[in-house]
């Protein structure tokens, strides 16, 4: 079943709680593929990389590294998600960089909403050093000369993915003719 584009954004939303099931591997490629086709900064596409990490113990290792560095050992950073996909630049002090980054993950995250996978757009565990922990960045193979900047968590949700109603109000806008 393909939802039409409009369903998709209207039902796209984040999700923190995620079954344990694994996904396919032609999940994997369809939101890769999602990715790829994300609008790229300069058409550099060699000056971004995408890792996915589906091995359970990396994904825990993440989640206590991630404890460690935050101080809070509470929460689960990847909220039991079986995929985490990150995204790494070559040069993470340009905004451009970082703008083709969050395209990457937004198209890979309206992917999973149509494959009706939950998904979660994540920062904060490449900016707070989680990934460059001891031993981490080993494990997660980020090649040489790239530093993570942006992922998305994906799995099946608990729950369905609801309607949201679509609106103009959230966002000021005006339009200039």
């Amino acid at each position: 079943m393909e939802m039409d584009f409009t369903k998709v954004m209207h039902t796209r939303q984040t999700t923190r709680s995620f079954q344990k099931f694994e996904l396919s591997q032609g999940q994997i490629e369809l939101m890769l593929q999602a990715g790829q086709n994300a609008p790229i900064s300069r058409g550099r596409f060699e000056d971004y990389h995408i890792t996915v990490i589906k091995n359970p113990e990396i994904l825990a290792a993440i989640t206590s590294a991630a404890k460690e560095v935050t101080g809070n050992s509470d929460q689960d950073p990847l909220y039991g998600a079986p995929a985490f996909f990150v995204v790494s630049v070559k040069e993470p002090a340009k905004p451009g960089s970082i703008a083709s980054a969050a395209a990457i993950v937004e198209n890979m995250h309206l992917q999973a909403t149509a494959e009706l996978l939950g998904s979660c757009f994540v920062m904060g565990l490449m900016m707070n050093g989680t990934l460059d922990a001891e031993g981490i960045r080993d494990k997660i193979q980020i090649p040489e000369g790239f530093t993570p900047v942006a992922g998305m968590l994906a799995g099946y949700p608990h729950g369905y993915l609801h309607d949201r109603p679509g609106t103009l109000d959230k966002i000021a806008s005006n339009i200039v003719e």
